[in-house]
């Protein structure tokens, strides 16, 4: 198996790392163990909508993935990937770290989510412990993630974390957001209260507006008399402008929040 990192370097996507033959052994036995752990204990799968959170034992999955910086095309031929030079890339710039297999002609890839923190720099005086003695450190290096963040195999990506997993592919495409009338709407449906329509339009940033098209798809504000529901499924959704449901001076129950001021009434 080989090793690759993806990164923000337009001119380089994908990069490969040369191992040592050692090395790349003791990678493959790394990453095979960790594939194992993704899977274990795994009893159901969801089709990726946005707005479910997978528990424990469960996985989210986007059937229709595409692949638009080629990891599976590296995957299948490692050495027409560019290979890491230290001084044109960046270790700082990789968002992920990956490699992967080829089992009865289907490619799977393994992803590690790469931060910042995992490069291993030589600036300064850095000295590292080795044959029971410290050296000090001339090159750079990196720390491989102790778990996968996701496994894609063909134009099927499995992971649990969609806030991680945003961090190394675009997939605001695999959600609906909510558009300016829809926000609108949102807002002057009869059982939602806002105080200042536009001053809550002015405040939906993206997180909002995918948030807001999931409750309007569905329908729960249209379906349900009691709130009770309609406050569960809204503090699931987990915007970042609900708040706790309080009783109002008439004795209903009202969800409100920051944007400015939304609540549910009944």
């Amino acid at each position: 198996m080989n090793l690759f990192a993806l990164t923000d370097i337009s001119a380089a996507r994908v990069i490969r790392f040369p191992l040592t033959q050692e090395l790349q052994q003791q990678i493959e036995e790394l990453l095979q163990y960790q594939e194992r752990e993704f899977m274990s204990g795994i009893h159901e799968m969801h089709n990726f909508d946005g707005r479910y959170r997978p528990e424990s034992g469960e996985l989210l999955i986007i059937n229709d993935f595409i692949d638009v910086d080629g990891v599976l095309d590296a995957v299948r031929n490692p050495l027409a990937v560019e290979q890491f030079n230290p001084q044109q890339h960046l270790l700082g710039r990789i968002k992920a770290i990956f490699s992967g297999y080829e089992e009865q002609g289907v490619i799977r890839a393994l992803i590690q989510l790469f931060e910042p923190r995992r490069v291993i720099a030589n600036k300064g005086f850095a000295i590292f412990f080795s044959g029971n003695t410290f050296q000090k450190l001339d090159d750079i290096g990196l720390a491989l993630d102790n778990k996968l963040l996701a496994i894609l195999e063909g134009n099927v990506i499995r992971f649990q974390s969609f806030h991680y997993l945003r961090r190394v592919f675009e997939l605001d495409d695999y959600f609906k957001a909510a558009t300016d009338s829809d926000v609108l709407a949102f807002a002057s449906h009869p059982r939602v209260s806002v105080a200042d329509r536009q001053a809550f339009l002015g405040s939906a940033n993206a997180l909002i507006r995918s948030k807001i098209a999931l409750i309007q798809q569905s329908g729960i504000l249209d379906r349900h008399t009691d709130l009770r529901p309609v406050i569960r499924t809204v503090a699931k959704l987990s915007p970042p402008w609900y708040n706790h449901p309080r009783r109002t001076h008439d004795g209903t129950q009202a969800a409100h929040g920051r944007a400015d001021h939304f609540r549910t009434e009944t």
